[in-house]
């Protein structure tokens, strides 16, 4: 089974958790009709885990990047919300493997690799999901200093939670332009010469170490960009069907090119509509804005 909702694009609030799996259905079905589906999705990976008869012991499998660690969070927490588990619950966690020096995720391992991690599994402990519970309801607040307060404490329960989101923050609107990390790192590809899409994809992960931009939000940020007023980016699509990343270019605009280069703030220029994690961003500030220089999030 899977327990992959990309956490860390579109609205998570601090609702009931019956009303998000609703709000999350609806951000990511392609379209109105689909989300009757999505919703059963998300309702099934927890039936599953809530039907204890059907297994004997539950092993979950995650790595250290952004998208994994909040849905570790998020499945701890439901865990522990349903009343803690009756049958083992192990855990395997990893940020590094033998034989790979720039490791991002256990898809990278061969078959034999990931028979020899299952001996390495460990039970999950009381505090593991005191700090999941913890993260995950700070994740979802209104307020992202509530973030900074948890990853400022005790997080050795889950060693790669604070670093990703530490990393997280980083997506919030900066102080100096108003481009979260991922945004200038797309624009920046772009600074040259038209960059062609699908090589400019792979390209977003270089000195990544806790968030692995998936293709479906590549794609968002770099319309969102060129939808912006007045826009940042020209995207360019090439017309037909791809299951992955379409083929196409993005090029930047002279307006692009002034808030990449200092000269314009993008809140203040074109304005914003986001939710990151619990918090929505939106119109041309003041808003929570990420600081490099003090290495905090900030109100501007």
């Amino acid at each position: 089974m899977v327990w992959c909702d990309p956490l860390y694009d579109g609205p998570v609030p601090d609702v009931p958790d019956e009303e998000l799996l609703r709000i999350r259905a609806r951000f990511l079905a392609a379209s109105d009709s689909a989300a009757g589906a999505v919703l059963a999705d998300l309702a099934g990976w927890r039936k599953a885990v809530d039907d204890h008869a059907q297994y004997d012991e539950l092993v979950l499998w995650f790595e250290h990047d952004l998208f994994d660690q909040l849905n570790l969070i998020q499945l701890l927490a439901h865990i522990d919300r349903q009343g803690g588990a009756s049958k083992p619950l192990s855990l395997i966690c990893i940020n590094a493997y033998p034989g790979h020096s720039n490791f991002k995720g256990l898809g990278e391992l061969e078959p034999a690799d990931i028979a020899a991690l299952f001996p390495t599994r460990r039970p999950v402990i009381a505090a593991q999901f005191d700090l999941a519970t913890r993260a995950w309801a700070a994740f979802r607040s209104a307020d992202p200093r509530t973030i900074e307060t948890l990853i400022n404490g005790d997080t050795s329960a889950l060693p790669y939670l604070a670093p990703a989101l530490a990393r997280h923050l980083e997506e919030f609107p900066s102080a100096i332009d108003g481009l979260s990390r991922s945004e200038r790192r797309l624009m920046q590809l772009a600074s040259q010469a038209p960059a062609d899409l699908q090589r400019a994809f792979p390209a977003m992960h270089e000195g990544e170490r806790a968030f692995y931009i998936t293709e479906s939000t590549f794609l968002s940020r770099a319309r969102s960009l060129s939808e912006s007023t007045p826009p940042l980016l020209t995207l360019h699509v090439t017309p037909g069907r791809a299951h992955t990343l379409p083929a196409g270019t993005i090029a930047l605009t002279d307006a692009g090119r002034d808030v990449l280069n200092g000269r314009a703030d993008r809140l203040a220029l074109c304005g914003i509509d986001r939710w990151i994690g619990g918090v929505r961003v939106t119109g041309h500030g003041p808003a929570w804005r990420w600081s490099d220089k003090a290495g905090t999030i900030v109100l501007l």
